[in-house]
């Protein structure tokens, strides 16, 4: 009960901060790992860390199954009860037992009948690891009484001491598998400290006798959904490589992953939401959920349309910066992937925050799915005669089609457009965040004196525009949730 009481009372700015710290941290450990592993390891023994990460990646989905949104948003709804949420978290750790040992099963035959993969099995094997520690760590069980500052705090710890060891380790290029176990330390050591604090927060009786058919049909739509969402982000990269070249997929990569990393940032408020939103959607009605969604839509537009604007108008210099001089060709794709942050972070706000809570799993399958044959299909028009830029402009419009779908989808739940005095307070700010990154282009700064500058002046400014024409959103966001 003492755990229940809390959980109501996590501050979700305060979530959400320690969740974008949490994302910063693993892009600084990033920015260290890269350019050490280059000079240590071969290009052919990175290719084989990868190859094996990606095998091990379709795994941890069979494990995972769609346990974690759905753990969260059912949990969420019997937090206040202990019984109840014993008993639920019982069976699902269950089932993900189960589907832990499936997942084990299926490398263990693909080893067993595929000689290319038996070529990687120390790697495989090493990282695989993972699976069980993440299904014993039960992070779910965190998320549902929101105890996102603890798992921020663990997480950055556990980072720190992987990056600490494999600069300590790792010194020649017959290091390749200690670097494997050193990744295996960030997941293995932050779901032991979860495992030692399991019971805090619930009582377990782990039994197999109890009604699967309760559980499995939201799971499997909820797996479906992430099978989907796997496909749709990978789709751009493997079409490039079959339709263009190497060269493309390397200029792709550069802008998806900043992309992919502001997503992200700016999405953490969304991750910590999503079990209060469920709470809500559970136990309050309709009215608390659609102020709190509502609040929540406000913000990410204000949130999201300068970063895109500012992305969009220093696409070169961002590449440059975070890559090199021989990158630059991968601006177009990147100003178009700022564009399309817009759509792809609302898209993601409907899908977690409105649709899965609403118990519309399969409404987020249709606009993923949707999605994908979008892009898909784009794809094949537009690389051949576009290459990279063809296939960011074919994720743009995906996403503008997935974002689409899920707001009509939606709007049986709650009507979540952006309060449109609000937004045009957003655009008013985009356009002197804009004026600002031409200005600084003018003076012919380097790329990265030209970032710094236009942070430090177009961030302070959006936000006076914000303030002066009466958008009060992030104090709004504040004040409404002490009345939830």
């Amino acid at each position: 009960m003492e755990k229940a009481k809390k959980s109501k009372e996590k501050s979700l700015p305060r979530n959400a901060l320690a969740s974008g710290l949490q994302t910063g941290t693993r892009l600084l450990c990033a920015l260290v790992t890269y350019p050490y592993l280059a000079r240590i390891l071969r290009v052919e023994q990175l290719g084989q860390y990868d190859f094996a990460a990606a095998v091990v990646s379709w795994a941890a989905l069979v494990a995972g199954l769609g346990i974690y949104a759905y753990a969260t948003r059912e949990g969420a709804k019997k937090r206040h009860d202990p019984q109840a949420l014993s008993r639920f978290a019982s069976e699902v750790l269950v089932i993900n037992l189960a589907a832990t040992l499936l997942a084990y099963l299926g490398l263990a035959a693909g080893l067993l009948f595929s000689s290319k993969l038996r070529a990687y099995a120390p790697l495989i094997w090493t990282l695989s690891t993972s699976l069980l520690f993440t299904t014993l760590g039960c992070e779910w069980l965190y998320a549902i009484h929101e105890e996102y500052g603890y798992l921020a705090i663990r997480n950055i710890g556990c980072q720190v001491l992987s990056l600490v060891l494999l600069l300590t380790l790792v010194k020649d290029d017959g290091d390749l598998l200690l670097y494997a176990w050193t990744t295996v330390v960030a997941s293995a050591g932050a779901n032991l400290l979860n495992l030692v604090r399991l019971r805090e927060y619930c009582t377990w009786s782990l039994t197999w006798r109890f009604s699967w058919q309760q559980h499995l049909p939201a799971i499997m739509v909820l797996f479906a959904n992430a099978v989907v969402n796997l496909l749709y982000a990978s789709a751009d990269v493997a079409q490039l490589g079959l339709l263009a070249s190497d060269y493309y997929v390397g200029l792709y990569s550069v802008a998806s992953k900043v992309t992919a990393l502001l997503k992200q940032l700016l999405g953490a408020v969304i991750v910590v939401a999503v079990p209060r939103l469920a709470c809500l959607y559970g136990q309050k009605g309709g009215a608390s959920f659609q102020r709190l969604a509502r609040q929540l839509a406000d913000l990410l537009a204000a949130l999201v349309l300068p970063a895109s604007c500012g992305l969009f108008a220093l696409s070169e210099q961002v590449v440059v910066l975070t890559a090199d001089l021989d990158f630059a060709p991968a601006a177009g794709a990147m100003s178009l992937l700022g564009l399309a942050l817009v759509f792809s972070l609302f898209s993601w706000f409907y899908m977690a925050a409105v649709l899965v809570p609403a118990r519309q799993e399969k409404a987020a399958l249709l606009a993923v799915s949707l999605a994908a044959v979008v892009n898909v299909g784009l794809n094949w028009l537009l690389i051949p005669a576009y290459q990279a830029t063809g296939a960011a402009a074919a994720t743009l419009l995906a996403d503008i089609a997935a974002c689409a779908a899920c707001c009509w989808l939606a709007k049986k739940e709650a009507r979540l457009l952006p309060s449109w005095k609000k937004l045009a307070s957003s655009l008013l700010g985009c356009l002197y965040v804009y004026l600002v990154c031409q200005l600084l282009l003018a003076k012919g700064l380097g790329p990265g004196a030209t970032v710094f500058w236009a942070v430090l002046w177009a961030a302070p400014g959006y936000f006076a525009i914000l303030h002066l024409c009466g958008n009060r959103i992030l104090a709004e966001f504040k004040h409404g949730l002490r009345q939830e």
